[in-house]
């Protein structure tokens, strides 16, 4: 059974435009290199990955450049940076002392249990689903501001 890679290397060696006599070589070595390569952030299907962030998170947060907070606060341009840190949003007293900055190891942790993870929180959402928390951190990845 191929590797999700070697199937993204098909897809990719599709679309490489045949008109040098080396395209199908380069193709075949470019398949070569994806599929020996592990799944990436760039396996990630951007628009199911929105999609989740919606159904999951959608209705305590929005995720758009200066959108308003909801019963949580605004998270885009969050990964990366310090936890309870935004203006203009009430945050509990344990996620402010934290300390957390929102990696995706934390980001992971947090979203499939913040009770757990900081007890005393606001947020009482839970996403046990690994998959599901991956395509979150994807979209929220998408959303960040040039340095």
């Amino acid at each position: 059974m191929p590797s999700h890679s070697a199937g993204r290397a098909r897809r990719i060696a599709a679309d490489v435009p045949s008109r040098s006599p080396f395209a199908g070589a380069a193709a075949c070595g470019l398949g070569l290199l994806l599929a020996a390569s592990p799944a990436s952030a760039q396996d990630i299907d951007l628009a199911k990955a929105r999609q989740q962030f919606v159904a999951s998170c959608g209705v305590c947060h929005t995720a758009e450049k200066g959108g308003p907070n909801r019963q949580g606060p605004n998270v885009y341009d969050i990964v990366g940076k310090p936890a309870a840190a935004r203006d203009g949003f009430k945050y509990s007293d344990p996620l402010k002392s934290s300390g957390f900055v929102w990696d995706e190891p934390t980001l992971d942790r947090w979203i499939e249990d913040a009770q757990a993870m900081r007890p005393g929180t606001i947020m009482a959402y839970r996403q046990r689903d690994a998959e599901r928390r991956k395509l979150v951190i994807a979209y929220l990845k998408t959303l960040t501001e040039p340095k």
